[in-house]
């Protein structure tokens, strides 16, 4: 590990600590079983879960954009958020057991991402950036519209369906942080080994070929590996958007590098500003709570500008 990682592991540990013991309760005025069913059962979980939504959406952003060579690649342009929110709301007002929505997730998710990469292919023959971007964002506006009808279908259930529109850490536990660490792992792993793969992508089809890459295969797999942890992070949380963005894309305007050093940073900086974000996001105006998505989008959207304006969104630096 090198030295800035170091720091970042550091950073991370210490937000943590903070994170854990910073909140609208005041821990001298509770007896020392209220503070500790406080800090294991409420806030260890949420802190948990802050970093692997934000590890999981700034590591599936990563591959997205050097696989698609779209700088603005990531789970919420490519119409991936709204299919998976849509799945994780089927089973609010159906009969379907709550424990299945990640798997309605990240099958509406993929779907999505289908969709979104064969109407780009038929619209564009070149497959432009924009045009996968347009059709992305188009897409999950059309989802949006479904499940506002939803809503108004089923009024009683507005609130738990809202939750995942505005995207919110509250209520997370011990369960869905073991299922999203152990997706996010086994993702992280397969992505990291094929580090070297990515990089030969990043050359073209036609030179990734020629080295030896079965780039027709390997292109859907490793879509599909980065898919479904932001998938499953979207069923428990709902959209938490652009940090699959501006996090690798931060990282890049700082130093190039290669795709194994930048999946590493990516998922130690995205999981560190996910749960930095959320806790100022339940601290800021306690004992009321800003959604998490609510905040990452009132700190990223200025990132976003900076990046259009340095004209690195845009791929004309």
């Amino acid at each position: 590990m090198n030295k800035t990682n170091s720091i970042l592991v550091i950073m991370l540990i210490i937000s943590v600590i903070l994170s854990i013991f910073i909140g609208s309760v005041n821990f001298a005025n509770v007896s020392n079983m209220q503070v500790f069913s406080i800090i294991l059962d409420v806030r260890l979980p949420r802190v948990l879960m802050a970093i692997l939504v934000g590890a999981a959406l700034a590591m599936s952003g990563v591959v997205f954009q050097v696989i698609l060579k779209n700088p603005m690649a990531d789970s919420f342009t490519l119409g991936m958020a709204n299919g998976a929110v849509l799945g994780a709301a089927i089973t609010v007002v159906t009969v379907i057991p709550a424990v299945f929505a990640p798997v309605l997730s990240i099958g509406l998710g993929l779907l999505s991402l289908l969709f979104v990469l064969i109407t780009a292919r038929k619209l564009d023959l070149n497959y432009r950036p924009e045009t996968l971007i347009i059709t992305g964002i188009l897409l999950g506006a059309m989802l949006s519209g479904v499940l506002y009808i939803i809503i108004l279908l089923f009024p009683e259930d507005t609130v738990n369906i809202a939750r995942y529109m505005f995207g919110s850490l509250g209520g997370a536990d011990f369960t869905e942080v073991s299922v999203l660490l152990l997706v996010t792992a086994v993702s992280f792993i397969i992505l990291e080994r094929c580090g070297h793969v990515l990089d030969l992508l990043k050359l073209g089809d036609i030179r990734a070929h020629a080295l030896g890459v079965n780039v027709s295969v390997i292109r859907p797999l490793l879509l599909v590996t980065a898919a479904v942890p932001p998938l499953v992070a979207i069923s428990y949380t709902g959209i938490i958007a652009l940090v699959g963005i501006i996090i690798p894309q931060i990282i890049l305007y700082i130093r190039p590098m290669n795709f194994r050093p930048l999946l590493k940073r990516s998922v130690l900086i995205g999981g560190l500003y996910v749960l930095v974000i959320d806790t100022l996001g339940r601290t800021l105006i306690a004992p009321l709570q800003i959604p998490t998505g609510v905040m990452v989008m009132l700190s990223a959207v200025p990132l976003f500008i900076f990046l259009l304006y340095k004209r690195i969104l845009t791929g004309a630096r």
